[in-house]
């Protein structure tokens, strides 16, 4: 029951970060939406752990608790390759600017 009160404080403090973030325009609205529906799908198993045993029988795994492990587990995957792509970016960015100001430096130079 602890376990209860503990998780959903989380989920709320997440839910606020996001919509936060939002308002700060870090996040977009389909973003925030997204996450928002995370959050309170996390708060819903929490307090109705029937729900992620009924969709675990829908999608064939044994436990509710498998199938919320392989959903996060999914999920984690698929931020993390969208985490390693943004810092991609961000290193190539960084080459075309470094690259740019050495050009330059060169052009003053002679």
């Amino acid at each position: 029951m602890i376990i209860q009160f503990l998780l959903t404080l989380i989920a709320i403090a997440g839910f606020a970060l996001v919509w936060r973030r939002a308002s700060q325009g870090v996040l977009s609205r389909i973003e925030s939406l997204s996450w928002s529906v995370l959050w309170i799908a996390g708060v819903i198993v929490v307090w109705l752990p029937e729900v992620a045993s009924r969709l675990a029988r829908l999608v064939g795994v044994g436990r509710g608790v498998d199938v919320i492990t392989y959903l996060v587990l999914a999920l984690v995957c698929i931020l993390l390759f969208q985490a390693f792509l943004a810092i991609d970016r961000l290193e190539r960015k960084l080459t075309d600017l470094v690259r740019a100001d050495a050009l330059r430096d060169l052009e003053s130079k002679e």
